[in-house]
């Protein structure tokens, strides 16, 4: 991640930079009178957290207040990477892996998996949790790629529809299920840091974790916060496009991350329902009211060909979406066509 006039940065995703630019967004009077005041403060921290690098920043009334709500939003946030991450053995979705069911389920699972089913019914599978079994076929298969039997295997046991939640219990149908949130949860967690700001009577932040961001209200001196999009293959440099966003996430996935062959015909983003890699896209970029939203659209719309994916986008007047084609060439939904 790259802001102009700050130090360079870097995150897991190249393809997304977030730079602080110039906007044209009008100063209110009681805002204007609070910029100025002496003790006004940016204040920003990064740490590296679920194996990637969460930027924040905060616009505080003094730097002493600002160090102080940084410090308890990454305290939150810790706290709630500890529900999601499969990879540590005593977190509440490894204890779901291991025995397929989960009694008294913390409430934030609830929630992510709620909403995950709910973007598994939207993009008819396209999006599912329930891959990992496939996930970590590809995975112990490295150098190479999985045989299409040992693929239809674990393709037996990814089935979004037989994982059932509830307050009370979370439980897998079938043996050898397993979920993984990777897809979704990074952009939960950016949601949650902002709304524990919010909370704090922080209105004005920036919150991005390895590409997945939510950008509340605006910078330092007024102006919206903008985000810079580059392509997804190194031959093709500079910016595609530049988007000023407020009161909005962004996500982005793209086959460039983690790929399996040279020509990146072969990556980890995998469709659920045909246990291949996602063939049409290079990469796709969300904009959503919510991160969590953002994150699961942008990995579905990757394993969705570009005329299904904006027509979804287009049936919802607040999610936009940016796809970039195998062949570089721009997809845009109806709401970024004239940006």
């Amino acid at each position: 991640m790259r802001r102009i006039g700050s130090n360079t940065r870097f995150c897991r995703r190249d393809f997304i930079k977030i730079t602080a630019m110039a906007g044209s967004v009008l100063v209110g009077s009681k805002l204007l009178i609070d910029l100025i005041k002496d003790e006004f403060a940016t204040v920003e921290e990064t740490r590296l957290l679920m194996g990637t690098i969460i930027n924040l920043t905060v616009m505080a009334e003094s730097r002493a207040a600002g160090e102080a709500a940084v410090a308890a939003t990454f305290a939150e946030l810790e706290r709630q990477i500890a529900i999601f991450n499969h990879r540590m053995a005593h977190s509440p979705v490894a204890q779901l892996n291991k025995g397929s069911k989960l009694v008294k389920p913390p409430r934030e699972l609830v929630e992510v998996l709620e909403m995950a089913q709910s973007i598994s019914d939207l993009t008819n599978g396209a999006f599912d949790v329930t891959v990992k079994p496939l996930v970590d076929l590809y995975q112990t298969a490295q150098p190479g790629l999985p045989t299409e039997k040992a693929i239809r295997t674990a393709l037996a046991r990814v089935d979004y529809r037989k994982l059932y939640v509830s307050s009370e219990t979370v439980s897998l149908a079938e043996p050898g299920m397993a979920i993984t949130l990777d897809g979704i949860a990074k952009g939960y967690i950016v949601d949650a840091g902002v709304a524990y700001l919010r909370m704090l009577g922080y209105e004005n932040v920036f919150l991005e974790a390895g590409g997945d961001l939510m950008a509340s209200g605006m910078k330092e001196d007024g102006s919206s916060w903008h985000i810079g999009v580059q392509s997804p293959r190194q031959t093709c440099n500079g910016l595609l496009a530049i988007f000023g966003v407020k009161d909005q996430a962004v996500a982005t996935s793209g086959d460039y991350l983690q790929h399996f062959s040279r020509d990146m015909r072969h990556h980890h983003i995998l469709d659920p329902r045909s246990g291949c890699s996602a063939p049409y896209l290079a990469s796709a970029t969300v904009f959503a009211p919510s991160c969590a939203q953002a994150d699961a659209l942008a990995t579905a719309l990757m394993a969705m060909n570009p005329e299904d994916g904006l027509a979804m986008m287009d049936n919802n007047e607040y999610i936009d979406a940016l796809l970039i084609g195998k062949d570089l060439e721009e997809h845009r939904s109806s709401g970024l066509k004239d940006m």
